[in-house]
């Protein structure tokens, strides 16, 4: 289990830590995709800028060219007749500044745009965006102007860095770095714990069955010991054989019981067990079983009432056999534990629970059985439904193998209904059986 543990939690933190990832890439991506976009918005608003200023023949100072460099991270190139404006520029970027226009140039030249060359169908001819690798692996943005003057051709050669997609995007990369990793941190706390709390149903179901397949074997080993003893002393004593054969057929028939007792719990188990459901009459079926333990009640010298109201029961929907043993096991539970003269009662009575929701009342039948025995404490209440619990740890006992509280449950369940336990203010305990209507 605690591999199955670790393994589980690996499992998820990293699954969802690399789903986690992925989206986080993917808006770092979409980022970068926003910020190319912006620069290229950029490069559009300074190139529209500065083509209408030079189209529409304004000064351009140098001051001002001066400034848009610095401001634009951007190499501005003017030609008039294919003699370059005397501007040194005020920028120096990774490669040479010369080098980036000649490159510029022979881009648009590949597109048949000269910058000495007037444009013929047209009074000016502008390039396509263009892409320029520089010399340190520095990348601009690029177009070339080509226009008819009065004086002849002008030109502009417009030549822009594009800044490291990382360091542009440097703090928000180290933001969503640090968002993914302390989120991998919370998932690895939490599938930790999520784990620990999807198994420990698991860890129970399978300590209930380890107990339940060695209390099953220690019920199972005492009459297999005692018909293999019998077998022995029948073989040694060929004349004792009756009251041995006696014995061994005891044991078989108490053999038997468990075994059955065990099917029916493992058919309950997996939802294959059907109940035969009739309308019955619970007056009579409480009448029958109350005269059914009335012999061995006396013989403990135990009373035994049966307490029913005065209007009939109404009909109930139900299995008249397994409502029947039910009854059976809880009233041989009780006589079990009564002393003698002490009394057992039977007691029936019709409720109903008011649902808030609905806005109707539901009405339910409640069978008690109430004892005047020991007790039962209050820490082991919550274990008296539990297969093959019984308070002697020791299981010396060969009425009782402690699976008929949970049988019980479980008949009760097929019935919707349910079995609760409580003290008897008078001492001993009282089983209720709720059956809805």
């Amino acid at each position: 289990m605690k591999s199955l543990h670790r393994r589980l939690t690996w499992l998820y933190t990293i699954t969802t830590g690399m789903i986690l990832t992925m989206a986080l890439a993917g808006f770092f991506m979409l980022r970068i995709r926003e910020t190319r976009q912006a620069q290229l918005d950029s490069f559009y608003i300074l190139w529209n800028s500065l083509s209408s200023r030079l189209s529409s023949d304004t000064a351009i100072s140098h001051s001002f060219l001066a400034q848009v460099e610095v401001d634009s991270q951007s190499i501005i190139h003017i030609e008039e007749n294919g003699t370059p404006l005397i501007f040194s520029g005020s920028w120096t970027p990774a490669t040479e500044r010369q080098i980036l226009i000649e490159r510029a140039k022979k881009q648009a030249n590949a597109q048949g745009i000269s910058t000495s060359t007037a444009p013929v169908s047209s009074s000016s001819l502008a390039s396509t965006l263009l892409t320029i690798d520089g010399e340190n692996q520095d990348q601009y943005y690029a177009m070339v102007l080509v226009l008819s003057h009065k004086n002849g051709v002008r030109s502009l050669c417009l030549v822009s860095c594009l800044p490291p997609i990382l360091k542009t995007l440097k703090k928000t990369l180290f933001v969503l770095f640090g968002l993914d990793l302390a989120g991998i941190l919370c998932l690895l706390f939490f599938s930790w714990n999520f784990v620990e709390w999807s198994l420990r149903p698991v860890e129970e179901s399978r300590r209930k069955q380890a107990e339940f397949i060695a209390a099953a074997s220690h019920e199972l080993r005492s009459p297999l010991a005692v018909l293999r003893s019998g077998c022995a002393a029948v073989l040694a004593a060929p004349t004792q054989k009756e009251t041995l054969l006696k014995t061994m057929d005891s044991e078989c028939a108490r053999m038997s019981r468990l075994i059955d007792d065990m099917l029916f719990l493992a058919s309950a188990d997996a939802k294959t067990w059907d109940i035969r459901l009739v309308q019955t009459d619970m007056d009579t079926l409480l009448i029958e079983t109350y005269e059914a333990f009335l012999p061995a009640c006396s013989d403990k010298q135990i009373a035994l009432r049966l307490e029913l109201p005065k209007e009939p029961l109404p009909l109930a929907l139900a299995d008249p056999e397994r409502i029947r043993q039910i009854l059976f096991i809880l009233l041989d539970n009780a006589l079990s534990y009564t002393p003698a003269n002490k009394e057992i009662r039977i007691h029936a009575s019709l409720n109903s629970d008011f649902h808030p929701r609905t806005l109707a009342s539901a009405q339910y039948l409640a069978l008690q059985v109430i004892d005047q025995g020991c007790g039962i404490p209050d820490d082991v209440k919550d274990h008296v439904f539990d297969r093959f619990y019984r308070a002697d740890k020791a299981r010396s006992g060969k009425t009782h193998f402690g699976l008929g509280l949970s049988i019980a449950k479980e008949l009760a369940k097929l019935h919707k209904g349910t079995i609760t336990i409580t003290d008897n203010p008078g001492g001993g305990s009282c089983f209720s059986l709720t059956l809805p209507l």
